[in-house]
C-alpha cells in the first residue's frame, strides 16, 4: 500500500506533514489564476499593450511566493526531524497563505460588490426604508 504517510519516520510528527499537504493541496485554486494574471501581465509588459512594469512586479511577487511555497513543502517533506518538519510546515503555511491572499481578498470583493447590487440601497435592489435593511457590508 502506497500511502502517504507511510514515509513518515517516527521522529516526523505526522500532524505537521498533513497541515502542510492540505495547505499546498487548497493551495492549487487560488495558484491557477495566480499564474494566469502574472503571465498575462508580464506578457502585456512585453509586448506593451497595457500592462505597466508596477504591476508586472506586483503578480510576480505573488507567483514568486507560491513558489516558495512549493519549495518549502519539498524541503519538509525532505526533513529528518521533528524540529525542521516543523519549521518547514510553518514556512509552508505562512508562504502559501500570504500568496493566496489577494486573490482570495479580490474574488471576495467582487463577490461582495456584485451581491450589493441587489440589496436595498443597491442599483437593482428594492427603495430603502431604513438603513437597517443596508447589509453592513454594503454601506
Amino acid at each position: 500500500m502506497n500511502n502517504e504517510f507511510a514515509r513518515v519516520s517516527p521522529d516526523r510528527p505526522r500532524v505537521a506533514v498533513g497541515l502542510a499537504t492540505i495547505f499546498c493541496s487548497l493551495a492549487v485554486l487560488p495558484a491557477i489564476p495566480a499564474a494566469l494574471i502574472a503571465g498575462a501581465t508580464l506578457m502585456s509588459v512585453l509586448t506593451g499593450t497595457g500592462a505597466t512594469s508596477n504591476q508586472a512586479l506586483q503578480v510576480s511577487a505573488v507567483l514568486a511566493t507560491f513558489i516558495a511555497g512549493f519549495m518549502a513543502f519539498v524541503m519538509m517533506r525532505r526533513s529528518v526531524t521533528a524540529r525542521r518538519t516543523w519549521v518547514w510546515a510553518g514556512l509552508t503555511i505562512i508562504l502559501v497563505a500570504a500568496a493566496s491572499a489577494p486573490i482570495v481578498w479580490a474574488a471576495a470583493q467582487a463577490f461582495v460588490e456584485e451581491w450589493c447590487e441587489y440589496q436595498p440601497g443597491g442599483r437593482g435592489g428594492a427603495e430603502i426604508r431604513s438603513i437597517d435593511e443596508i447589509a453592513a457590508v454594503c454601506r
